[in-house]
């Protein structure tokens, strides 16, 4: 029975797929005690409520699906986003604990296999800026590399955050499209503005359109820390950031 849910619909399948296989010789009820059944002894991995992977004997009782993939099952409008992100894009090259996602939806939070999937909540307005991509059959989003940063710049404002920004900037900079970057940024808050204006004046990047966007009034700051004042962009910034301007 497995191997024909696997032949028809792949390793993930669902409670409807499930029963539809076994209805030929058992009730609803004995599908959903035969489920229980396998997931007891580990043929079924739940993933979320109806949802299961298949597993076979060399993974018996857990799943190797990707990670990513398995963040669409669990929330399917979202899309990948910050470290996990850069890791995909090969800029982050620690083991990521958490996969966090970007959502339109309320926040989540959930524990599958060792791994922390964390879903935070975006307008409406700022849900772009990203792509469908393949893992082994199985569909997952994540976000463009431009949208990455702009992600990071709107919710991060720590200064370790900040510190990995500006690294991957900089290791980075062959990769990024900076005029997408800046036409995406024009979406965002004020602050996000100034921060990504800030920053890539400092990497030698052209800035004028984000210049022209931002409002000479008021401010901003870079980080909870920030100390100095930059009368260009109106966004205070830590003073060491002016000892370690990027290459």
């Amino acid at each position: 029975m497995l191997e024909n849910l696997i032949s028809k619909h792949g390793n993930i399948i669902n409670f409807k797929q499930f029963y539809s296989e076994a209805k030929a010789f058992i009730s609803r009820q004995g599908a959903i005690n035969l489920a229980m059944k396998l997931k007891e002894n580990g043929w079924l991995v739940p993933i979320k409520k109806g949802v299961y992977a298949i597993t076979s004997i060399s993974s018996h009782g857990f799943t190797d699906i990707f990670p990513f993939v398995i963040a669409k099952i669990l929330v399917n409008e979202s899309y990948i986003s910050f470290e996990a992100a850069f890791n995909y894009y090969d800029l982050f090259d620690q083991m990521v604990k958490s996969i966090l996602s970007i959502t339109p939806l309320k926040p989540r939070l959930y524990h599958f296999q060792d791994l922390n999937y964390r879903f935070v909540k975006i307008k409406r307005s700022l849900y772009f800026g990203f792509r469908d991509v393949d893992f082994n059959g199985y569909k997952s989003q994540i976000a463009e590399l431009e949208k990455v940063f702009l992600d990071y710049l709107y919710y991060k404002n720590d200064s370790y955050s900040i510190d990995i920004f500006r690294e991957k900037l900089n290791s980075g900079k062959d990769k990024i499209d900076f005029e997408k970057m800046i036409n995406y940024s024009l979406k965002f808050p004020l602050t996000t503005k100034r921060k990504l204006g800030f920053l890539l004046d400092r990497l030698g990047e052209n800035t004028q359109i984000l210049m022209d966007a931002v409002h000479k009034k008021g401010y901003s700051r870079l980080t909870k820390n920030s100390n100095k004042f930059n009368n260009k962009w109106r966004i205070y910034y830590e003073d060491r950031f002016d000892h370690a301007r990027s290459d």
